[in-house]
């Protein structure tokens, strides 16, 4: 086994941040007014176009100014109410004060994207359906290492900095135990034999000097996630807000079949939602396209595991299945109100032809 002698590591903090600020976004708008200086982004072909995202710069990122030692990789604006933000801090130390240093730069850098979400927001607010600055905030973070000079291969530098590694992606600073360090560390792969990549809850780490193409697995993984804790907050407050009314009287009108007041009550309101949440939850989810590719398809399926997306998928269904018996619930009463007026109505035109008759 070649030994590991240089302790020094070079490499890049990444640090992704989603913000949900509204309702929708006119993207058409912000080109027409040029409320933001648009830049080209190259296409990733493992994602379907469902929603493509509109990518920026300000004017500041294109002097190349730095901000808390680092860069911002991308800006964008995504049609359905998001904002994404990529940011990028190079580095040379031990890895030993890495794991400080991630702390730190992870810090100014929570407060760092609300300042600048916050200035874009402002820009763009005009375009902006529903505007509420914000409504939920996700980061994640994934810590970039080049490969060390002297051969050193990806699964010597895992043995050598295993316990380092499972600390620094739980942003701790210190050991922790071998249960912990072994599940973290279960969560590797990689290619080629000399990279990899672990995942975790909160953090990656990367082990390559090619970083860029797994930088869109982590934000749409990202962006998946603040889309459906948004939805599943949103189904909590629509059911508790129905389940707050002790009794609901339906409008009269409600009792008359064909007229379109029946359309505005409440669980047809809850019907609608339930259509649109899960239109917008199977785009995300199926946005991206990896038939044939097994590593990066291994990849995603590792960050859907580790950020828990099933579960809040699992969470957001069920919710609508209620909501879907609900709205059962009151349309069959609604049916059956309908199927005892015409009845009635029945009845009574044969009473009518039975008095005409003996007229």
């Amino acid at each position: 086994m070649t030994e590991i002698v240089k302790d020094r590591v070079t490499g890049n903090i990444l640090l992704f941040y989603t913000f949900d600020i509204g309702d929708d976004i006119d993207l058409a708008k912000i080109k027409a007014k040029r409320l933001v200086d648009i830049s080209d982004i190259q296409l990733s072909p493992f994602f379907k176009y469902y929603h493509m995202p509109l990518s920026f710069r300000i004017p500041e990122e294109r002097a190349g100014v730095e901000k808390n030692g680092g860069f911002c990789v991308y800006r964008k604006i995504y049609n359905f109410g998001v904002l994404s933000f990529c940011y990028r801090v190079p580095f040379t130390q031990s890895f030993e004060d890495l794991k400080r240093t991630t702390i730190d730069i992870k810090k100014k850098f929570d407060e760092q994207s609300i300042i600048d979400a916050q200035v874009v927001f402002n820009t763009i607010v005009q375009a902006i359906g529903e505007p509420r600055f914000y409504n939920l905030k996700n980061d994640y973070c994934a810590v970039q290492v080049a490969p060390l000079p002297g051969k050193v291969t990806a699964e010597q530098f895992r043995q050598k900095y295993g316990a380092k590694i499972a600390s620094l992606l739980r942003l701790e600073t210190q050991k922790l135990s071998d249960y912990q360090m072994d599940q973290i560390l279960a969560s590797t792969t990689g290619y080629y034999g000399q990279d990899l990549i672990i995942i975790d809850t909160d953090a990656s780490f990367i082990y390559d000097d090619e970083y860029f193409e797994p930088l869109e697995f982590f934000e749409s993984a990202n962006i998946e996630k603040l889309e459906l804790q948004y939805f599943d907050q949103l189904l909590d407050k629509k059911l508790q807000s129905f389940y707050a009314q002790e009794s609901y009287k339906l409008p009269w009108t409600a009792y008359i079949p064909l007229l379109r007041d029946r359309i505005d009550l409440p669980v047809s309101q809850l019907a609608k939602l339930r259509v649109d949440i899960s239109v917008i939850t199977e785009r995300l989810e199926n946005s991206v396209k990896l038939t044939g590719d097994v590593y990066y398809k291994t990849l995603y399926s590792m960050l859907v595991e580790n950020l828990q997306l099933k579960e809040w998928r699992d969470s957001i269904n069920k919710k609508l299945n209620i909501m879907r018996d609900l709205y059962a619930v009151y349309q069959d009463r609604l049916d059956t109100i309908h199927e005892e007026l015409l009845t009635i109505v029945i009845i009574l035109l044969i009473a009518l032809e039975v008095f005409m008759a003996i007229r």
